[in-house]
Protein backbone atom coordinates (compact mmCIF):
# COMPACT_ATOMS: atom_id res chain seq x y z
CA UNK A 1 0.00 0.00 0.00
CA UNK A 2 1.16 3.38 -0.10
CA UNK A 3 -0.36 6.56 2.06
CA UNK A 4 -3.68 5.71 3.39
CA UNK A 5 -5.02 3.39 0.47
CA UNK A 6 -4.18 0.04 0.06
CA UNK A 7 -2.49 0.15 -3.84
CA UNK A 8 -2.15 -3.62 -4.19
CA UNK A 9 -3.73 -6.85 -2.02
CA UNK A 10 -2.63 -10.41 -2.51
CA UNK A 11 -3.58 -13.06 -0.75
CA UNK A 12 -1.25 -15.78 -0.16
CA UNK A 13 -2.25 -19.47 0.57
CA UNK A 14 1.24 -21.55 1.93
CA UNK A 15 0.66 -25.39 1.42
CA UNK A 16 2.78 -26.36 4.59
CA UNK A 17 2.89 -29.94 3.27
CA UNK A 18 3.79 -29.52 -0.15
CA UNK A 19 5.35 -25.99 0.76
CA UNK A 20 3.63 -24.66 -2.65
CA UNK A 21 2.08 -21.13 -2.31
CA UNK A 22 0.01 -19.63 -4.44
CA UNK A 23 -0.61 -15.66 -4.80
CA UNK A 24 -4.77 -14.74 -5.07
CA UNK A 25 -5.36 -10.86 -6.05
CA UNK A 26 -8.22 -8.91 -4.39
CA UNK A 27 -9.29 -6.42 -7.03
CA UNK A 28 -8.45 -2.55 -4.96
CA UNK A 29 -12.26 -1.49 -6.46
CA UNK A 30 -13.85 -4.61 -5.47
CA UNK A 31 -16.64 -3.74 -2.82
CA UNK A 32 -17.43 -5.29 0.66
CA UNK A 33 -18.97 -4.29 3.69
CA UNK A 34 -15.89 -1.45 5.48
CA UNK A 35 -15.94 -0.54 9.22
CA UNK A 36 -15.72 3.57 8.58
CA UNK A 37 -15.79 5.32 11.67
CA UNK A 38 -17.94 2.59 13.60
CA UNK A 39 -20.38 2.47 10.64
CA UNK A 40 -20.28 -0.59 8.16
CA UNK A 41 -20.88 0.42 4.99
CA UNK A 42 -20.34 -0.47 1.42
CA UNK A 43 -17.25 0.79 -0.42
CA UNK A 44 -14.19 0.05 -1.89
CA UNK A 45 -11.62 -2.62 -0.73
CA UNK A 46 -9.03 -0.36 -1.39
CA UNK A 47 -10.57 2.24 1.44
CA UNK A 48 -10.70 -0.20 4.47
CA UNK A 49 -7.06 0.04 4.82
CA UNK A 50 -7.26 4.10 5.61
CA UNK A 51 -10.38 3.54 7.99
CA UNK A 52 -8.57 0.92 10.21
CA UNK A 53 -5.61 -0.80 8.87
CA UNK A 54 -4.44 -3.98 8.01
CA UNK A 55 -6.81 -5.59 10.88
CA UNK A 56 -9.75 -3.91 9.32
CA UNK A 57 -8.71 -4.80 5.86
CA UNK A 58 -8.55 -8.81 7.33
CA UNK A 59 -11.75 -7.88 8.61
CA UNK A 60 -13.62 -7.00 5.19
CA UNK A 61 -11.95 -9.11 3.56
CA UNK A 62 -12.68 -12.52 5.97
CA UNK A 63 -16.27 -11.42 5.64
CA UNK A 64 -16.64 -10.59 2.73
CA UNK A 65 -14.98 -14.11 1.13
CA UNK A 66 -15.66 -16.47 3.77
CA UNK A 67 -11.85 -16.57 4.87
CA UNK A 68 -10.23 -16.55 8.38
CA UNK A 69 -7.11 -15.00 7.41
CA UNK A 70 -5.17 -13.79 10.74
CA UNK A 71 -1.48 -12.86 9.51
CA UNK A 72 -0.56 -9.71 7.59
CA UNK A 73 2.42 -8.04 5.77
CA UNK A 74 1.67 -4.50 5.11
CA UNK A 75 4.68 -3.17 2.42
CA UNK A 76 4.86 0.29 0.63
CA UNK A 77 6.75 0.80 -2.22
CA UNK A 78 10.50 1.46 -0.44
CA UNK A 79 10.11 -1.92 0.95
CA UNK A 80 9.55 -3.63 -2.84
CA UNK A 81 12.27 -1.98 -4.39
CA UNK A 82 15.04 -2.44 -1.73
CA UNK A 83 13.73 -6.36 -1.64
CA UNK A 84 14.03 -6.15 -5.46
CA UNK A 85 17.64 -4.80 -5.26
CA UNK A 86 18.84 -7.23 -2.71
CA UNK A 87 17.77 -10.04 -5.01
CA UNK A 88 20.16 -8.35 -7.84
CA UNK A 89 16.58 -7.89 -9.87
CA UNK A 90 14.08 -9.69 -11.13
CA UNK A 91 13.39 -10.98 -14.98
CA UNK A 92 10.17 -9.70 -16.26
CA UNK A 93 8.47 -9.81 -20.02
CA UNK A 94 7.86 -6.64 -20.83
CA UNK A 95 5.37 -5.98 -23.36
CA UNK A 96 5.68 -3.26 -25.93
CA UNK A 97 2.33 -1.43 -25.30
CA UNK A 98 3.88 -1.11 -21.42
CA UNK A 99 7.17 1.07 -22.04
CA UNK A 100 6.14 3.99 -22.11
CA UNK A 101 3.16 4.16 -19.16
CA UNK A 102 6.55 1.82 -17.28
CA UNK A 103 8.81 4.70 -17.61
CA UNK A 104 6.09 7.21 -16.54
CA UNK A 105 6.15 5.43 -13.07
CA UNK A 106 9.77 4.91 -13.30
CA UNK A 107 9.98 8.87 -13.03
CA UNK A 108 7.68 8.87 -11.06
CA UNK A 109 8.41 6.56 -8.19
CA UNK A 110 12.67 7.65 -8.36
CA UNK A 111 11.42 10.88 -7.18
CA UNK A 112 9.06 9.96 -4.47
CA UNK A 113 11.54 7.22 -3.17
CA UNK A 114 15.24 9.13 -4.37
CA UNK A 115 16.49 6.24 -5.67
CA UNK A 116 17.53 6.20 -9.30
CA UNK A 117 16.38 3.68 -12.32
CA UNK A 118 16.47 4.11 -15.89
CA UNK A 119 13.74 3.68 -18.17
CA UNK A 120 13.07 0.75 -19.98
CA UNK A 121 14.23 0.85 -23.79
CA UNK A 122 12.75 -2.06 -25.05
CA UNK A 123 10.15 -5.02 -24.84
CA UNK A 124 11.07 -8.69 -24.18
CA UNK A 125 12.39 -10.47 -21.13
CA UNK A 126 14.49 -8.73 -19.02
CA UNK A 127 16.16 -8.24 -15.66
CA UNK A 128 14.53 -5.10 -13.22
CA UNK A 129 15.59 -3.47 -10.92
CA UNK A 130 13.40 -2.09 -7.53
CA UNK A 131 12.09 0.69 -9.22
CA UNK A 132 11.56 -0.57 -12.40
CA UNK A 133 9.76 -3.43 -10.73
CA UNK A 134 7.47 -1.26 -8.79
CA UNK A 135 6.42 0.88 -11.53
CA UNK A 136 5.73 -2.62 -13.67
CA UNK A 137 3.07 -3.24 -12.04
CA UNK A 138 1.72 0.21 -11.44
CA UNK A 139 0.68 0.50 -15.37
CA UNK A 140 -2.89 0.60 -15.55
CA UNK A 141 -4.20 2.38 -18.92
CA UNK A 142 -3.04 -1.05 -21.20
CA UNK A 143 -5.79 -3.42 -22.57
CA UNK A 144 -6.79 -5.63 -19.32
CA UNK A 145 -7.12 -3.44 -16.98
CA UNK A 146 -7.14 -3.97 -13.24
CA UNK A 147 -6.65 -7.97 -14.20
CA UNK A 148 -3.99 -6.92 -15.94
CA UNK A 149 -2.31 -5.09 -13.38
CA UNK A 150 -2.82 -7.71 -10.28
CA UNK A 151 -1.33 -10.00 -12.80
CA UNK A 152 1.58 -8.03 -13.10
CA UNK A 153 2.17 -7.72 -9.51
CA UNK A 154 1.65 -11.26 -9.51
CA UNK A 155 4.44 -11.70 -11.46
CA UNK A 156 6.76 -9.64 -9.67
CA UNK A 157 6.09 -11.39 -6.71
CA UNK A 158 6.82 -15.10 -8.25
CA UNK A 159 10.11 -13.75 -10.17
CA UNK A 160 11.52 -12.38 -5.94
CA UNK A 161 10.18 -15.81 -4.49
CA UNK A 162 11.74 -17.93 -7.59
CA UNK A 163 15.18 -15.76 -6.76
CA UNK A 164 14.87 -16.19 -2.96
CA UNK A 165 14.34 -20.53 -3.24
CA UNK A 166 17.45 -20.53 -4.63
CA UNK A 167 19.49 -18.31 -2.17
CA UNK A 168 21.69 -19.17 0.87
CA UNK A 169 20.61 -19.01 4.55
CA UNK A 170 23.30 -15.87 4.91
CA UNK A 171 21.80 -14.30 1.49
CA UNK A 172 18.33 -14.11 3.14
CA UNK A 173 19.29 -13.03 6.73
CA UNK A 174 21.28 -10.06 4.31
CA UNK A 175 18.15 -9.44 2.59
CA UNK A 176 16.03 -10.03 5.85
CA UNK A 177 18.12 -7.18 7.40
CA UNK A 178 17.64 -4.68 4.50
CA UNK A 179 13.44 -5.24 3.77
CA UNK A 180 12.29 -6.17 7.44
CA UNK A 181 12.60 -2.50 8.88
CA UNK A 182 10.35 -1.20 5.97
CA UNK A 183 7.46 -3.77 6.12
CA UNK A 184 4.75 -3.80 9.08
CA UNK A 185 3.56 -7.15 10.11
CA UNK A 186 1.56 -9.04 12.95
CA UNK A 187 3.62 -12.39 12.13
Amino acid sequence: GLGNRSDCMMIASINQETNEIKLISVYRDTYVYVMENGTKRLDKITHAYSYGGAQNTLKSLNEAMDLNITEFVTVNFDAVIAAVDSLGGVYIDIDKSEIKYVNDYIDATSESSGVKSSHITHSGRQKLDGVQAVSYPRVRYTAGGDYKRTERMRNVMTACLEKVKQMSVSELNAIADKVLPRIYTNI
